[in-house]
């Protein structure tokens, strides 16, 4: 191992993870219907997913942050 100098910053160690199986879900299959759900807009408003999309397709994306 090296050791890091003024101006540049040392690496960060390794990380680890744990590998999935299939008895720990990992959210909806492509092409799964979701349930109806309420969320709420950026004023705070309820919005219902089913009510919001009518009767057109959605596409739905989730993003989780890596500390989660």
């Amino acid at each position: 191992m090296t050791q890091p100098t003024d101006d540049v910053a040392p690496e960060p160690p390794p990380t680890q993870r744990n590998p999935t199986d299939d008895h720990f879900p990992t959210g909806p299959e492509v092409g799964m219907v979701l349930p109806d759900f309420t969320l709420t807009d950026q004023h705070g408003n309820a919005v219902n997913f089913q009510e919001s999309r009518g009767s057109r397709r959605a596409l739905v994306l989730f993003h989780r942050s890596a500390r989660w």
